[in-house]
């Protein structure tokens, strides 16, 4: 509780004393501030919750209603914006997910591929179908031999000094590259093949899926190939439907901006209304304690018709730390008079001193004038006498 200084006591406390004493009080105020406004703000939001339901002929109950719809549906929005971007993660991590489903089953597919284009090649029953690619087949399978042999030849070759190594060793690396490449060659040819040779029986519903037999390789090949590729068009149906919802959202994202830039611009509006929420809930609570008597008689009586006798004590804490926050200002008010009069008598005692300082050389120079003036004289009469000798 702030203590009033009269005039007196206030001059009578040192100056160092005094500017502790307006800080002290500076602080006290400012904590006293800080509890009433917070202790009017929550009073003041009470009353407009017991007042929210009647009739709004005061405008700032019809503004209390407008803003708390506004925060509503500001957080609606938000809502919204956020569903939106957390179903547009959601669908970006599904299309991820089906589409390196999708890149594991090609890989899966092809090296299918691979296996039916060996079993055709290696089966007499489709020479119909492999002659095309026999006279290939046979080439690299003659080139891998050969490489092969001859690296096992040199491999198995011993003796020799330092130079017949390192050549061996050189050549050994480029017939091992060559064999590299011919097994990638072969391996495409197989692929090739088999994927030739599988698209062209690939079931429709114009042409009957290929009879499984037991004792038929290809067919079985086959049958895998058509499970994959059946699992691969349900899996890019879904793809394109995933991707049709992402660029709908996406596009409602370049018409209304970024949703995080969104949100938060919601969320600074709501802030800004939380705000203008804050005054009115002290300016409320403010006339219902008293401490804003400029109300007219129409609004004290309806504020007399919803304040209940509970809120006695918030009203008299109000009161409390209102009458200390005038009673700082007073003494602030005082204390920084009397350390203003201070100042001004310190500027008055050096004022004094100059001028008696001045006073004091203007006698001085009066003094040497009068000599300088007696001397003047003194040298007349010498004059004077002077010339009766003439």
């Amino acid at each position: 509780m702030a203590i009033p200084y009269s005039t007196k006591i206030a001059y009578s406390i040192p100056m160092d004393d005094r500017k502790k004493r307006i800080d002290d009080l500076l602080k006290n105020s400012k904590e006293s501030r800080t509890s009433l406004d917070t202790l009017l703000e929550n009073f003041g939001e009470t009353l407009y919750l017991r007042s929210k339901e009647m009739q709004d002929e005061f405008e700032d109950i019809h503004q209390y209603n407008a803003y708390l719809q506004d925060i509503a549906e500001s957080n609606v929005t938000i809502g919204k914006i956020e569903e939106k971007n957390r179903r547009f993660k959601e669908l970006e991590d599904a299309i991820e997910l089906k589409e390196n489903e999708e890149k594991a089953r090609a890989r899966e597919v092809a090296r299918i591929y691979r296996r039916l284009g060996k079993a055709l090649l290696e089966n007499s029953a489709y020479n119909d179908y492999t002659s095309l690619f026999k006279e290939q087949a046979d080439t690299l399978t003659a080139k891998l031999e050969s490489l092969e042999n001859r690296i096992g030849e040199l491999d198995n070759k011993e003796g020799g000094n330092v130079f017949s190594w390192i050549g061996k060793s050189a050549q050994g690396l480029v017939l091992k590259s060559f064999l590299s490449k011919a097994q990638e060659s072969q391996e495409q040819l197989y692929h090739n093949i088999g994927e030739r040779y599988s698209t062209e029986r690939e079931p429709s519903p114009y042409k009957p899926a290929v009879e499984i037999h037991e004792d038929d390789e290809v067919a079985k090949i086959l049958s895998e190939i058509n499970a994959l590729r059946s699992i691969s068009k349900t899996t890019l149906n879904e793809l394109s439907s995933l991707k049709d919802e992402k660029r709908i959202i996406s596009a409602s994202f370049g018409i209304e901006g970024n949703p995080q830039k969104q949100i938060q611009s919601i969320k600074n509006h709501i802030g800004q209304v939380k705000e203008s929420l804050s005054d009115m809930y002290r300016k409320f609570g403010a006339q219902a304690a008293g401490i804003d008597e400029d109300i007219a008689p129409q609004r004290k009586y309806f504020i007399d018709t919803i304040v209940t006798a509970e809120d006695g004590e918030i009203i008299g804490r109000a009161a409390r730390l209102n009458q200390s926050l005038l009673e700082n200002e007073i003494a602030i008010t005082k204390l920084r008079a009397s350390l203003a009069i201070d100042e001004e008598k310190t500027k008055i005692e050096k004022y004094q001193r100059l001028i008696q300082d001045k006073k004091n050389k203007i006698l001085d120079l009066e003094s040497n004038i009068a000599d300088l003036e007696e001397d003047v004289r003194d040298s007349e009469i010498h004059i004077q006498e002077l010339q009766k000798q003439l």
